[in-house]
């Protein structure tokens, strides 16, 4: 399969961020309104982390994305319910008392989760019936690697297509603390972001290495969920212990913003302008509203407005080359 710069191999890559994810839900419907059809036909590969990899199997499935949007604004506080947040400025004694509290167990029950993804993929749907190449970044705990979850887009690939489509969403956002691990077959997962929250380079090395696509005819679109460049106050001092890593979700934070900024730096420099990244990073006082697990109506509203500004900023703009593509990646099916 020859594909040329006029013709270029085209990947989606959704980041992971929690609740966050909404961001980029809104904003691949207002592409799917603008092209009338579901948007997974306009790419050869999707690859998603986290939140993101759950909605890159939406889009694989072709769940409409109003419908993803819908789930996710009507699940997001059974799935991050407020008691079980930690509260914001607390003193130093309900810290302590937080982190004791959750010491031994995930802050969320995985099942208003589940019942989520089981809203938008069937519980019984194999990987295998997606219509669309995916790669979902997953840790895998039992073998101790990283694990890309993949559709059978080149032949001799035999495994992951017999796998629950659920079970690898579940995989890929299993985060630490959030969520219990993740269980296929004997292995156990972790979240994906813990070495590719940002998936921009699995899709790349995906059509390299595998599919054989020259550098310059790769096309990436990469959606943010909003993400915020983490600093500390020099008035927080040095001697961080637990506590301090974990006052705000800091050490996610830090991890997240430091690994998406280093992505896009070293794919700008090897895609050049076959590299388009939309998101929008919030003002002080929106940042102030979000969080990987805030599902306020606020934190709702505000997600949902910057996802319809970033996208119509960029629709008839940067993304129309991304929405008039032909994908001519397949998926193998039958022996």
């Amino acid at each position: 399969m020859a594909w040329t710069k006029e013709n270029p191999f085209q990947a989606l890559a959704l980041t992971g961020g929690g609740y966050r994810g909404l961001f980029t839900a809104r904003a691949l419907q207002a592409m799917e309104d603008s092209i009338g059809e579901p948007i997974g036909r306009r790419f050869d590969l999707l690859s998603g982390t986290s939140i993101g990899g759950i909605i890159a199997l939406a889009v694989a499935f072709e769940v409409p994305m109003w419908k993803v949007v819908e789930v996710f604004s009507e699940k997001g506080e059974a799935i991050f319910p407020a008691s079980r947040r930690p509260k914001v400025g607390a003193g130093r004694l309900k810290q302590y008392w937080d982190l004791f509290r959750y010491a031994r167990e995930p802050r969320y029950s995985t099942e208003p989760l589940r019942e989520a993804i089981e809203n938008l993929i069937p519980a019984d749907a194999l990987l295998g019936d997606a219509l669309h190449p995916v790669a979902i970044p997953a840790v895998n705990l039992t073998k101790g690697r990283p694990q890309v979850f993949k559709t059978r887009h080149v032949k001799e690939w035999n495994r992951d297509w017999k796998m629950k489509a659920v079970d690898i969403a579940l995989a890929t956002a299993a985060a630490p603390t959030f969520f219990e691990l993740a269980e296929i077959g004997n292995n156990l997962f972790a979240d994906g972001g813990l070495f590719a929250n940002a998936p921009d380079q699995v899709a790349i090395h995906e059509a390299e290495f595998f599919l054989g696509v020259p550098l310059d005819c790769i096309r990436l679109l990469s959606i943010g969920t909003t993400t915020k460049s983490y600093s500390v106050s020099y008035a927080a001092g040095r001697n961080f212990g637990i506590a301090d890593w974990m006052k705000g979700q800091r050490l996610l934070s830090v991890m997240i913003s430091a690994q998406q900024q280093f992505v896009e730096q070293i794919v700008s420099h090897r895609l050049g302008t076959n590299y388009l990244r939309l998101d929008h990073e919030p003002s002080q006082e929106q940042a102030d509203d979000l969080g990987l697990d805030v599902a306020t109506l606020v934190a709702k509203k505000t997600l949902l407005g910057l996802a319809e500004k970033a996208a119509s900023d960029m629709l008839g703009g940067p993304l129309s080359p991304f929405l008039k593509h032909s994908p001519k990646l397949e998926i193998f099916r039958g022996a």
